[in-house]
């Protein structure tokens, strides 16, 4: 069996964790057709599996909706507008395990339809720990249309909350796909760096001895 050195470990470790968070793709969960094929979530609800949502409230939405919106994931999909036009919108927080020092993407999709539910602009502010950024499309849309963003963040504690949440937009900011990869592990001192740290220290010693002579 082939062993692995400290490095390798970590390297496995980082690579076996392919989306950290739990149903990116907000198909999991208590689904219930209220009319339209849509679920409307009011703040602190927990229908949707391993997410919370924030903010204002946001719609759930599933395929045969009668709006021509699809999911760019599967079938189902949240807007965070609801049914309202205009901010406050609403959003979803998942808390994650991660290891402090690791590097991280969260992506996501923000979806549009400007051209028939107004805008542009359409934002999603996304929050990883004590890092943000604003997500914005900027250009009209003639149909259901998906467009990827991500986010960089380095982990600081063993948990780290993620957050998206609308920003901008008329009736429809659409939020899909949404996952959290390790984009490097911790900081490890290679091999290389072993033995660049071993020769220095015998280099040190021999000066040492040569001016004691």
């Amino acid at each position: 069996m082939k062993k692995l050195g400290i490095l390798g470990f970590a390297l496995v470790a980082w690579n076996a964790n392919a989306n950290l968070l739990t149903n990116g793709s907000f198909e999991l969960g208590s689904f219930v057709n209220q009319g339209s094929e849509t679920m409307s979530l009011v703040g602190g609800n927990t229908t949707i599996t391993g997410w919370t949502v924030t903010g204002d409230s946001l719609a759930w939405i599933n395929v045969g909706n009668p709006w021509g919106l699809s999911a760019q994931d599967g079938n189902l999909f949240l807007d965070l507008t609801n049914y309202t036009t205009g901010a406050p919108f609403g959003g979803v927080t998942q808390t994650i395990s991660t290891i402090v020092g690791q590097q991280y993407q969260l992506s996501f999709e923000l979806g549009t339809y400007t051209a028939r539910w107004g805008g542009p602009p359409v934002s999603i502010l996304a929050s990883a720990g004590g890092t943000s950024a604003t997500s914005t499309v900027s250009t009209t849309s003639t149909a259901s249309t998906w467009t990827p963003f991500s986010l960089a963040f380095t982990a600081t504690s063993a948990t780290t909350t993620i957050s998206l949440i609308g920003s901008a937009g008329a009736a429809y900011v659409g939020l899909d796909n949404v996952s959290v990869d390790a984009v490097s592990g911790p900081t490890v001192p290679e091999p290389v760096s072993y033995a660049l740290f071993a020769l220095g220290l015998a280099a040190f010693g021999s000066i040492a001895r040569w001016k004691r002579t």
